[in-house]
């Protein structure tokens, strides 16, 4: 009946008995507490407006709604209510829409381009009058998102839309009618479509025929694929400031276009819990503005009283933090007020709490309901004051008296142009104003991305971005080099890792994010306005340059593009090369790791080879130029010697399911499927003693959860490496490999080297001294004389510690791991795996093993860059020495005369911590037979973003058949 109340009393056990009777079972018997005695919906309703149980066929909040049944609800209300405009804002990666509602009354939504306008005339008052501001103000209604379920999995907040939308639209009760003519509310419901697809046929084949309250039950249990997660398993409350997914593009540009007045983002948390809101305890990002906090607290004691009057328990803060700002809560940041629901997860069927009591989901459901409208009414109550506060912090940011006024970001130019095009595109999305250098300047006083303080001269293309704008808190928060925290918050941070190894801290505290792309870049303290204009694209450079006579096609390899260049023309066919060493043809400057097709090597090609070489540069964005000659420059490589090295095409795998970080194996995922766009195939964890390896010539395995690999399945693995295949493990999964006891890789774990750590330290200077360009001993090179001394690496005066002291040491040091912070890191410019890597890159780094690296292993990129001391700094440090043999040690490690390590870039880490990983190995590679094994101790693809070391990664891949492996192993 369509103007039946929403009552979800006793529907749950009479359709179960339904559905049991003709399935031939019997009907649960009574469960008491299961029940919810109580309507969401209440008052008088519009019988015209359907309601969601005739739509979904149960009544909301029974149990979860589908994708498509929301998504069918949205369509059937924007038929049947003159009170709404469906909006369709993205498609997600399987191809699902994703809409917002937007509901007010007929009168408002007529208007709906004129609000808008007015909103962001608001938000960037540059130009705006006083008395054109007040009179915007007046008119405007209050606008609120409503946002519900990023994490698939967590149900009740995308049913709680349905009942919030349902309430909004069919309600005739005054206050209903009056908050629509004061505002204009946006519903997204359905912010993870693939996850929650994945979710509710989960809970499909899970449910049984009685209702299961017992959270050990699989019912309550997620498989390892969760619906958190969004197709690539990405948790996309994460990507809001980094813009990877269609699904977050699709809200920032919408958030962007409306900046509304309040966002509220609905989710769940553990089962056992009951309902947290409000305000965010410490540590908070203090590029939040005070009003914020403000009107946080409005909200706040308005929700706890509506809680209150239902007898419901909550709390507020506890372990809500708020410093990383890539959670839905960027849009605080933009001056919109935002609301976290974290309700305790009881999925379908109930759960069964420590006190014994019942709660059921449609329980949970409804407070997420009630929290939504409680919202909304305080928002319509205060929204003329929450836009004065609004319009005033905006005019202050554009002011001389910004907290930013006199700081800009200066964005390198780079030869890497796939990694700035992202880097811009971001920028664009979050609605930045980008300028560019026309000329180069000279600046003082800049901020490295090391700490240092320079005076520089920005090269003509400089990209500018000003703090000095209306989205000032997001662009620092975003760019700034470090988000610092108080000193009272590390103080209860350093007591709480002393006392237990717990943190405050919820998530990364480094994600700046020319960092995280790999770019070069200064924080400048001026706000610059001369010798800039606003950046403009420059005209597209073609794809592909041909010349008559062509004897090859060369794509540089500074461009992290080349990779996936060479990848596709592989799988296409066509017999690639690759460049292990500068060199210039025909006029081209090309970077090691360029990739080369020449005519001759592709002779008997079966297909027209320019056509295959132009349809594949277009396809991922290089530009192949035609060269009319292999002969280089002087003493530089040409075309047909040793250093022009065949690839082999990659035949990959990763490992997956059970054990393995479902997290870690999305991205690396997605990344093969965005950069490379080649056949790969994903192999279960459960079925690898019985899979035939011979398949692949590269089997990647993602950093893991928990398990181990059992003995059968390490000697089926090194039985495979040893025929030739490429193994890369990752973060966790490098463990089983680094036993001794395995018998595969030379690498080991720090606390596994205390007793040879010396050789470690002797291995570490050879490596450093093998990579100078100058050494002393030459001049003595031609002396007659026997030489009476040598400068041998192990030369110092400190005495050797005890291999007990060295495990104390340790054990000390591994409490205090990194908090997702970035590290600079320096590579080695002789090994492919650094192809279109500088000399210096930052990594990220959380609570990963520190791999140590001697002899037989080559270290690709150790943690911390060598800086050479000014003549000042060494003499000062050789006087405070007793004599000239200085004991200049960073943990295990040795530093060479004349050298500081910078290691810190951006975010926590301790001294401890700093000591703990200094100089050791990020990413390793060594020989194993015919293969070869590649260990990285931190995952290089963290969400999507890392893109300094993602090319490291894919360098793995694409080009370690053909460079690492003396002969790839083939499908026999």
């Amino acid at each position: 009946m369509r103007n039946k109340l929403l009552s979800v009393a006793v529907a749950s056990t009479l359709m179960i008995s339904s559905h049991a009777s003709a399935n031939m079972s019997l009907a649960p018997t009574e469960l008491q507490g299961l029940n919810y005695n109580k309507s969401l919906v209440t008052g008088a309703l519009d019988a015209n407006i359907p309601t969601p149980e005739s739509i979904l066929g149960f009544p909301v909040g029974q149990r979860a709604a589908t994708p498509e049944q929301i998504t069918e609800a949205l369509k059937v209300w924007q038929k049947a209510s003159d009170k709404v405009q469906l909006v369709e804002y993205a498609r997600s990666h399987e191809g699902r829409p994703l809409h917002y509602l937007v509901i007010s009354s007929p009168e408002n939504l007529a208007q709906v381009d004129s609000i808008k306008a007015d909103l962001g005339k608001l938000a960037n008052p540059v130009n705006l009058s006083k008395q054109a501001e007040q009179s915007i103000i007046e008119r405007l209604p209050a606008v609120a998102w409503m946002a519900y379920s990023i994490h698939g999995n967590e149900g009740s907040g995308s049913d709680a839309a349905l009942a919030t939308i349902y309430k909004l639209i069919a309600s005739k009760d005054q206050d209903i009618q009056s908050l629509l003519s004061d505002a204009v509310v946006i519903v997204d419901p359905l912010m993870n479509p693939d996850g929650r697809a994945r979710f509710t046929k989960e809970l499909q084949q899970r449910r049984g025929t009685s209702p299961n309250v017992d959270t050990q039950s699989k019912l309550h249990t997620d498989a390892w694929a969760t619906g958190r997660s969004n197709h690539y398993f990405f948790d996309l409350n994460r990507d809001f400031i980094l813009g990877v997914h269609p699904e977050t593009r699709g809200i920032v540009q919408s958030i962007n276009e409306w900046n509304p007045q309040l966002m509220i983002d609905a989710h769940e948390m553990g089962p056992m819990d009951s309902y947290l809101f409000g305000l965010a305890r410490q540590p908070v990002n203090k590029n939040l503005s005070e009003s914020s906090r403000k009107w946080g607290e409005v909200f706040e004691a308005d929700q706890a009283q509506a809680f209150d009057d239902q007898k419901w328990p909550y709390y507020t803060g506890e372990w809500l933090e708020n410093l990383y700002p890539g959670y839905s809560s960027y849009a605080a940041f933009r001056g919109t007020i935002h609301i976290l629901y974290e309700q305790a997860r009881i999925k379908e069927d109930g759960v069964m709490q420590h006190n014994g009591r019942i709660v059921s989901y449609a329980e949970s459901v409804d407070k997420q309901y009630v929290s939504s409208i409680e919202n909304l009414k305080t928002l319509a109550k205060h929204s003329k004051a929450i836009y004065r506060d609004f319009v005033k912090d905006k005019r202050r940011l554009i002011s001389d008296d910004s907290p930013y006024a006199d700081q800009s970001f200066a964005i390198l130019p780079t030869k890497n142009k796939q990694r700035l095009a992202k880097f811009i595109d971001l920028m664009q999305l979050q609605g930045f104003e980008i300028h560019q250098t026309t000329k180069t300047i000279k600046v003082k006083k800049a901020k490295t991305q090391l700490g240092e303080v320079i005076t520089s001269e920005l090269p003509e293309g400089t990209l500018i971005i000003r703090n000095r704008q209306p989205q000032g808190r997001l662009i620092s928060t975003m760019l700034e080099f470090d988000a610092k925290i108080s000193n009272d918050v590390l103080v209860e941070e350093r007591q709480r890792v002393l006392r237990d190894g717990s943190s405050l801290m919820y998530d990364a505290t480094a994600w700046n994010i020319t960092m995280m792309h790999g770019l070069e870049a200064l924080t400048i303290p001026q706000h610059i306005t001369k010798h800039i204009r606003l950046y403009e694209p420059s005209d597209e450079e073609s794809f592909i340059i041909k010349k008559a006579g062509s004897i090859a096609y060369v794509v540089d390899g500074n461009n992290d593009a080349s990779v996936g260049f060479a990848a596709r023309l592989m799988e296409r066919g066509v017999t690639t090369r690759v460049i292990d060493k500068n060199t210039v043809l025909d006029g081209v400057t090309l970077s090691r790791g360029s990739i080369v097709v020449s005519r001759y090597d592709n002779e008997f090609f079966e297909g027209n080879l320019d056509q295959v070489v132009e349809q594949t540069a277009t396809e991922v964005k290089v530009t192949a130029k035609a060269v009319r000659s292999g002969l280089s420059n002087r003493d530089l490589p040409d075309i047909g010697g040793a250093h022009f090295r065949v690839l082999t095409q990659p035949r990959i795998a990763i490992l997956s399911g059970n054990g393995i970080n479902s997290l870690d194996f999305g991205t690396i995922w997605h990344s093969i499927d965005s950069n490379l766009g080649i056949r790969h195939s994903h192999l279960d964890s459960n079925r690898l003693s019985y899979t035939d390896l011979r398949r692949y010539n590269t089997l990647v395995i993602p950093a893991t959860w928990y398990s181990q690999l059992s003995k059968d399945e390490l000697s089926a693995i090194k039985t495979w490496v040893e025929a030739g295949g490429t193994l890369v493990a990752i973060d966790g999964s490098a463990l089983p490999f680094t036993g001794k006891d395995a018998g595969l890789s030379r690498v080991r774990q720090i606390q596994d080297t205390l007793k040879e750590v010396e050789q470690y330290d002797i291995s570490l200077q050879r490596e450093w001294l093998a990579q100078q360009s100058s050494y002393a001993e030459i001049e003595n090179i031609w002396s007659h004389d026997a030489a009476t001394d040598i400068n041998y690496p192990w030369k110092s005066r400190a005495k050797s510690k005890s291999e007990k002291e060295l495990k104390k040491q340790y054990n000390w040091l591994a409490k205090f791991r990194p908090s997702g912070a970035i590290v600079a890191a320096r590579t080695d410019q002789k090994h492919w795996l650094t192809f279109g890597s500088p000399e210096v890159i930052p990594v990220l780094i959380s609570r990963n093993p520190v791999l140590m690296a001697k002899e037989g292993v080559r270290s690709a990129v150790r943690l911390g860059a060598y800086q050479e001391m000014s003549k000042s700094e060494w003499s000062k440090t050789v006087k405070q020495a007793k004599d000239k043999e200085l004991d200049r040690k960073v943990g295990w490690s040795s530093l060479p005369d004349k050298q500081e390590l910078k290691l810190r870039m951006s975010g926590l880490l301790w001294p401890e911590a700093s000591k703990r990983i200094a100089n050791s190995a990020y990413l390793t590679q060594e020989r194993k037979g015919n293969g070869q094994i590649i260990l990285f101790a931190g995952q290089p693809v963290f969400r999507g973003s890392t893109l300094a070391t993602n090319r490291l990664l894919l360098n793995a891949l694409v080009y370690g058949p053909g460079l690492g492996a003396r002969q790839p192993v083939t499908n026999l």
